[in-house]
């Protein structure tokens, strides 16, 4: 049984994963974004330029999809990040906003917002500590 909760734990922890939006503006329509998504055993990157953004928006629950962000261009939409996030709603929309923002303000040069998802790490580490804790105790 221990054996399942570390299998599980490490499981959960590898879902874990890292969404970064960096912007370097050069001039008022020059210029570009970088985003980086990132997790335990993977990475991914897209590249745009400033001119090419439309904006973001914080997208809600509806029907069967996730809580989303996603980046509008004008090339298409760019979800923020590439699986569900169930992270802090509050941050997600503010996010959403400084990308907006960004936008918004041709006198800005630089922006970078990042997202982590530690809901995945935590409910793993309390997997992996139920697990190990056996392990651990001194027998008597």
């Amino acid at each position: 049984m221990r054996l399942l909760f570390i299998i599980f734990g490490l499981f959960l922890i590898s879902f874990a994963k890292v969404s970064t939006f960096t912007c370097s503006r050069t001039e008022p329509n020059q210029g570009y974004c970088k985003l980086v998504r990132s997790g335990f055993l993977w990475s991914e990157e897209k590249e745009m330029p400033v001119n090419k953004l439309k904006g973001a928006k914080f997208l809600n629950k509806k029907d069967n999809e996730s809580p989303k962000i996603v980046i509008y261009t004008s090339n298409g939409e760019v979800p923020f990040s590439s699986f569900a996030n169930y992270g802090d709603e509050a941050q997600q929309r503010e996010i959403a906003s400084r990308i907006s923002s960004f936008v918004k303000n041709p006198q800005q040069s630089y922006l970078q917002v990042e997202q982590k998802d530690k809901w995945w790490i935590v409910v793993g580490c309390v997997s992996l500590a139920v697990g190990f804790f056996p392990l651990l105790k001194t027998k008597s």
